[in-house]
């Protein structure tokens, strides 16, 4: 569930924050194996585009891509039988 973005209202370098909260559960029992909020940081450069709302566009993404990435660094840690 997308919580909170974090987004600049203008500026060169565009750094958007993501916080995303993440619930995993275990199929057959129903219990909670993962359930966190993950906080990501993205910046999008002005030589990623020109336009402004190109360049949010850009670091909304990456910001969300970003976020992806970690929670499946965190899954990857989980000891899971």
């Amino acid at each position: 569930m997308l919580e909170k973005l974090d987004q600049p209202l203008f500026g060169v370098s565009f750094t958007v924050t993501s916080t995303v909260h993440y619930t995993v559960t275990e199929r057959a029992t129903g219990k909670a194996v993962l359930d966190k909020s993950l906080i990501t940081p993205y910046t999008a450069e002005f030589g990623d585009a020109l336009l402004g709302t190109e360049r949010l566009r850009l670091a909304n993404e990456g910001a969300i891509r970003q976020s992806i990435s970690r929670l499946i660094g965190e899954l990857q840690q989980l000891k899971l039988e």
